[in-house]
């Protein structure tokens, strides 16, 4: 049963970033830090960048997040590495071994956070997200 919702998760952000209308401004927002500040979080975008690209819409995605199809290669193969792993295709053990490491992670965090902060000084505009 783990098994099964290890792959739940990847397929369910897939899902929840289909059902939502990437063009609707007047849409939710998700993100607690612009809630507060009205500023954007070093991922705001993100989940209308990745539901443009499963639209099939790589140009508006950029327009979003500039690092939306990282996120939405990074969910593609999670969730193939899950479900042959679920299926018994393959033990991706050593290739999991690359996500329990934080460098890669941190790593992201902090470009994405230097592009957050290059979007507060106007140098790159956010006003789509």
């Amino acid at each position: 049963m783990i098994d099964f919702a290890r792959l739940l998760a990847p397929a369910g952000a897939l899902l929840f970033c289909a059902a939502v209308e990437p063009e609707n401004a007047a849409g939710p927002v998700f993100c607690p830090f612009r809630l507060i500040t009205g500023l954007p979080c070093p991922f705001c975008g993100m989940t209308r960048g990745v539901a443009c690209l499963l639209r099939g819409k790589p140009v508006d995605a950029f327009t979003y997040h500039a690092f939306s199809p990282f996120v939405f290669t990074g969910l593609l193969a999670w969730l193939a590495l899950e479900a042959g792993r679920y299926w018994g295709w393959w033990r991706a053990d050593r290739l999991f071994a690359f996500a329990r490491n934080p460098a890669p992670w941190l790593t992201f965090l902090v470009v994405c956070s230097v592009y957050t902060v290059l979007r507060w000084c106007g140098i790159i505009d956010y006003s789509r997200i």
